[in-house]
């Protein structure tokens, strides 16, 4: 106990002899660097240790050129567990901007001003996440934000999805629709065409068939398509893509929330 009051009182008196920066004298700086060295003995209590040789200009020497190491073990390996997460936070984040990119162009023409709405809103989706409040009505007012902006980023990020899934069921239907009035027309060009036949009408017989044999032709191209992938079933399984997709950009949403209040605190 005795000693530990001891070390107390040199903390004291070298914190109040040198409280704004070391003295710019040689004698100054000597006296401060013997009353380090008699406090490391203190503190170990050890009398042989000396700061001197650590003090060395060889040692200093080693010192700064090892400062990225020591940063390095001290910053990432000592935080492994904070540097993966902060990977995956910037990983999802990338991730939902390039997603927004689509939203706030403006005409289809992504440019700066593009990306500095789809960051801006993202970096403060990640504050409102991390923000903690200190008192009842600051987390009332932040919890407004952070469920709005929640929303916004929702629709930002799935908009583009259900669009894109809306073009692909609308052509679908069309196709769907053109084959049924195109099957109807050439009906009807048999029809005609019989009819122009019992009244040995060559001419009109043989405008007629020729329009039918585009019809046909027609219906073969829209046929193709629609076994290429424009069909009820196939629609109907691009429709639950896009809820799959969207499902999952809600849920790296919550992941980014999750690992923001993990690895922030504002």
């Amino acid at each position: 106990m005795q000693q530990d009051n001891e070390i107390v009182k040199k903390v004291k008196k070298l914190r109040d002899r040198y409280q704004v920066e070391l003295a710019d004298t040689e004698e100054e700086t000597m006296s401060f660097l013997d009353e380090i060295n008699d406090l490391i003995r203190s503190i170990f209590n050890d009398s042989s240790m000396s700061v001197y040789d650590v003090f060395s200009q060889d040692n200093l020497n080693k010192w700064k050129e090892k400062k990225f190491v020591r940063w390095f073990k001290k910053v990432v390996l000592n935080n492994y567990m904070n540097v993966f997460y902060f990977a995956l936070l910037a990983t999802i984040t990338g991730f939902l901007v390039s997603e927004a990119l689509e939203f706030y162009a403006i005409d289809g023409a992504i440019d700066t001003k593009t990306y500095v709405k789809a960051i801006l809103t993202e970096v403060c989706f990640v504050f409102l996440s991390g923000y903690r409040s200190d008192n009842k009505w600051q987390a009332a007012a932040v919890g407004v934000l952070r469920t709005s902006i929640f929303c916004l980023m929702l629709f930002v990020i799935t908009s583009k999805t259900f669009i894109d899934s809306s073009k692909n069921v609308g052509n679908t239907n069309a196709i769907t629709q053109q084959i049924v009035i195109v099957e109807k027309q050439i009906a009807q060009k048999e029809k005609d065409m019989e009819y122009y036949l019992k009244k040995d009408w060559p001419k009109n017989y043989s405008a007629t068939r020729l329009e039918k044999e585009k019809l046909v032709s027609k219906l073969i191209n829209l046929k193709e398509q629609q076994a290429k992938g424009a069909n009820e079933k196939v629609s109907e399984l691009i429709r639950y893509k896009a809820y799959g997709k969207a499902a999952f950009r809600v849920l790296l949403l919550f992941i980014s929330v999750l690992i923001t209040r993990r690895i922030f605190h504002f």
